[in-house]
């Protein structure tokens, strides 16, 4: 195939010499995580929830706290059968209409396992893990945010 002759036309030409490059969009792997509760439902699964304050100080916070100690390649990649994303389509019809209501856009969600039947939800951006929902009722029934169902039944 022979070679082209066209030139290819520019607007302009950029203004410095150095073009930068998108950082490594997996650095964050790297990094240990942070916390942020601005984005935390108040209706639904909420962390303001009695039954959620009553497990808070004993049960939830330890467990950021100890999260706070790793890497998320750790968290995510290490621990992935514990914490690990989820397609926001495989979510409670609930959850995707209160995703909705927050004007959170996201195609998937992440989710940390605090004991086998608690799970926190949020999203990251960078190292910063927001906090949308806290789950105490995990498992295979409708009242939780991701329905998990019981293999061999």
């Amino acid at each position: 195939m022979a070679a082209s002759k066209k030139k290819v036309k520019m607007e302009k030409v950029p203004n410095d010499k150095y073009i930068g490059q998108g950082g490594n969009p997996d650095q964050f792997y790297d990094q240990k995580p942070s916390w942020k509760f601005s984005w935390c439902d108040k209706e639904k699964w909420s962390i303001k929830e009695e039954n959620v304050q009553k497990v808070f100080w004993d049960e939830i916070f330890p467990h950021l706290q100890n999260l706070e100690t790793q890497k998320w390649s750790e968290i995510l990649v290490t621990s992935k059968k514990y914490n690990h994303s989820i397609d926001t389509n495989l979510l409670n019809k609930v959850a995707v209409d209160r995703l909705e209501c927050l004007n959170i856009e996201a195609e998937s969600l992440i989710s940390l396992r605090i004991t086998g039947t608690h799970r926190i939800y949020g999203y990251n951006i960078g190292s910063v893990f927001y906090i949308i929902w806290v789950d105490l009722d995990h498992g295979d029934n409708n009242l939780c945010v991701c329905r998990s169902h019981k293999k061999h039944t």
